[in-house]
């Protein structure tokens, strides 16, 4: 496990939608870590100034090997204690 590269995460595209200023961020990650431990509260702990909650972050799993592509959405992001993703599935209803 090499743990969270910050300078691998990267914000390739932020949606404007409704109003006051409301945005989603885009953004890939590319790592050696396997999806069970991105995916474990606290990992990006680290992008806590950059993520907001319903960030998706399209990531690249062991980068190194045999690529495990998952898409994430963030769901929490406290001032302290755990930065929290889920796996961004089908949307309810779909």
């Amino acid at each position: 496990m090499a743990g969270f590269e910050p300078r691998s995460l990267s914000l390739f595209n932020s949606v404007p939608f409704g109003t006051a200023g409301k945005s989603v961020d885009f953004m890939s990650y590319a790592t050696g870590d396997a999806v069970a431990t991105v995916i474990a509260a606290g990992y990006f702990n680290g992008a806590r100034a950059k993520l907001k909650v319903n960030t998706i972050i399209d990531a690249v799993c062991l980068a190194d090997g045999v690529g495990d592509r998952v898409s994430l959405i963030v769901t929490a992001v406290p001032a302290s204690g755990n930065v929290t993703v889920a796996v961004n599935t089908d949307a309810s209803g779909a």
